[in-house]
């Protein structure tokens, strides 16, 4: 009789075992699935609206770049000039204060 019963508790555990590395197998599929997802997706752009003391003028630069996109004598044309760069493709901007301090984060599209 305790050979039974040792004989049924092995074949649950085994039927639990077989269960556990299943919904590991999916768990496993599902985050590789979502990371393949996250790599696919194309990273937007960061804009930041920064004002230059040098120049006494607003600016518009792209993160990672050297040059200036654009630069204007207010920060609205500024906002307005990021806005326009948002129609052809999806963008992040940051905006500064004067001082250089952090304003404003904000996505467009």
């Amino acid at each position: 009789m305790w050979f039974k019963k040792k004989e049924k508790k092995n074949e649950q555990n085994k039927t639990e075992e077989a269960k556990n590395k299943k919904t590991a197998k999916k768990k496993v599929e599902q985050t590789e699935k979502s990371k393949k997802a996250e790599a696919e997706k194309p990273k937007k752009a960061v804009y930041r609206v920064i004002f230059s003391k040098e120049n006494n003028v607003w600016q518009i630069k792209k993160d990672g770049a050297r040059r200036v996109i654009d630069s204007k004598v207010t920060k609205e044309e500024a906002l307005e000039r990021v806005k326009q760069l948002s129609e052809s493709q999806e963008i992040k901007f940051v905006v500064h204060k004067k001082d250089g301090k952090f304003q404003k984060k904000s996505n467009l599209r």
